[in-house]
């Protein structure tokens, strides 16, 4: 990726996943970003909240509250890992108009797997790949120094498509 702008709010969410990874949580953070303010960031929290629905996409857009509604464009969500499909609804729901990830996740990414549904539809720019070895190496990370992590088996499918 050529954008600067993107690979240094990249490189911000990467430092904020591997500090998920130290917080005992799978190493997955995003940010919400508009024109060039930073709205939010969060990783995902599923074993510090006690839901699987707790990803840092969604966390991003239920916390941001009315800053959503801002004229400030495009309205951005940049995340280390490609965003499931509950939160790329909600991306879809807020009017987010860019998503930026980082590695692909093709056990239950949007667009790894459901890609060809959303033509018809009013989504977001998707753009994969941006600083994706980081975020390979994270995971890869966490099933080496955490091997008993409650998403260890999700983590170790999702590195088979980086084998």
């Amino acid at each position: 990726m050529d954008n600067p702008d993107i690979t240094r709010w990249m490189e911000l969410a990467l430092d904020e996943a591997e500090r998920a990874m130290e917080g005992g949580e799978i190493p997955v953070a995003a940010l919400l970003v508009a024109g060039d303010d930073e709205l939010g960031r969060h990783w995902t929290s599923v074993s510090r909240m006690g839901t699987l629905a707790a990803h840092a996409e969604l966390l991003c857009v239920l916390n941001a509250e009315n800053q959503l509604w801002t004229p400030a464009r495009p309205l951005r969500i940049i995340t280390t890992l490609e965003p499931c499909l509950m939160c790329l609804g909600a991306a879809m729901q807020v009017g987010v108009d860019e998503i930026y990830f980082g590695m692909r996740a093709t056990p239950d990414g949007a667009i790894s797997n459901f890609g060809h549904l959303l033509a018809d539809h009013a989504s977001p720019k998707v753009t994969g790949g941006i600083e994706e070895g980081r975020s390979v190496e994270l995971m890869r990370r966490l099933l080496s120094e955490h091997a008993d992590h409650p998403s260890a088996a999700y983590v170790d499918e999702m590195l088979k498509a980086y084998a």
